[in-house]
């Protein structure tokens, strides 16, 4: 009896021992990826952030310093510290143009202007305080970062300036996908009806195996094997990334680049657009075939029309954006196709003989 009690707890202690080894493992586990989230989610597939190092006038790291982080289109604020070493992070901000103010103790209060956040990119600020009072300021215009050297991942933004700005035949985003390093993209067909979605490939992978996120949700169609994704109109689109390389996982599905969409919102004064846009075939050139067979060229007419509105509902605290374009085309289509002259249709074919003689006539009913 004495030895079948010992071995039934030893049983137990051993079982128990194992469960807390589990129990102190997976804790420790928990706690790895609870202290890990904050540095991987530092931006996401629709958000960006800043970087930097606060130093005095020597060089030396100024730890402990109040950094307020401010958007200027929205007031949205976020309030941070710096290190001990100096270095400060500001995850998460939604692209756009932020404000910095930094102040500490013994210091002026530094106040940076014009600091553009991209999306999926963090934008590195160094600061450098000035010895005097708190209630002093200086103010300075940031410049923009040439060289990221916070992420390896290849890519190129394109703000929306440029999307305004370059001509798209279609209205369609994805005709200058190919002002990317490292894209190389289809030559859209400007007579044809639809969107005029272009293909491309990134560093020669297939053009299907791209990822499409729009304000951070995937927008892919993934039943369909081609490239079928939603075309906002181009005045509502902030900026657009395409990652060609050595992006994180997160921002990625496919083997191919990954294009993020960034739409843009209201903010705290009010703004719109109206517009018009409308093409024929007055300019356009003839088909060669037509041209051949002494045809007119197709006819061509489109009407692209709308705007956008956006602006406060409560300053600081709730916006709104909305817009609308509508699409009207009408597209002669032309169709190139051999037919049998007045001598085929009587059952003579000997002027085929005339092109190659390799022609052979064959009677179907033997």
């Amino acid at each position: 009896m004495k030895i079948e009690a010992n071995r039934t707890s030893s049983r137990t202690s051993g079982i128990r021992y194992n469960g807390y080894l589990s129990f102190v493992f997976g804790f420790l586990a928990l706690c790895i990826a609870v202290v890990s989230v904050p540095v991987a989610s530092a931006q996401t597939a629709d958000t960006g952030a800043l970087a930097g190092t606060i130093t005095d006038p020597s060089g030396s790291a100024v730890p402990s310093a109040a950094i307020k982080v401010v958007n200027e289109a929205t007031g949205d604020t976020h309030d941070f510290a710096s290190q001990s070493n100096g270095s400060y992070l500001a995850p998460l901000l939604f692209p756009g143009t932020y404000r910095i103010e930094v102040s500490k103790s013994g210091f002026k209060t530094a106040v940076l202007n014009g600091i553009a956040v991209s999306v999926t990119e963090t934008g590195t600020t160094n600061v450098r305080l000035q010895v005097g009072e708190m209630s002093q300021s200086v103010t300075v215009n940031a410049e923009p970062d040439i060289l990221q050297t916070n992420s390896p991942a290849l890519g190129h933004v394109t703000d929306e300036r440029t999307v305004e700005n370059l001509p798209l035949v279609t209205r369609n985003y994805t005709q200058i996908l190919g002002l990317s390093p490292g894209v190389s993209a289809d030559v859209n067909n400007a007579a044809q009806l639809g969107s005029g979605t272009a293909l491309f490939s990134s560093h020669g992978e297939v053009q299907t195996d791209n990822n499409f996120q729009m304000n951070g949700l995937g927008a892919n169609d993934l039943f369909s094997g081609a490239l079928q994704v939603p075309i906002p109109n181009p005045d509502t689109i902030q900026e657009f990334k395409v990652q060609t390389g050595q992006y994180d996982a997160a921002f990625g599905r496919n083997a191919g680049a990954n294009v993020n969409v960034v739409t843009k919102g209201g903010g705290n004064q009010f703004h719109g657009t109206a517009f018009e846009f409308f093409r024929n075939e007055d300019l356009n050139a003839n088909d060669y075939f037509l041209n051949q067979a002494g045809q007119p060229r197709g006819v061509l007419k489109q009407n692209q029309f709308g705007g956008t509105i956006g602006g406060p509902v409560v300053k600081d605290k709730l916006f709104f954006f909305g817009d609308m374009q509508l699409n009207r085309q009408a597209l002669g289509g032309s169709l190139v196709t051999s037919v049998p002259d007045a001598l085929n249709r009587t059952g003579n074919f000997s002027d085929w003989l005339a092109y190659n003689k390799v022609y052979q006539i064959y009677d179907p009913t033997t």
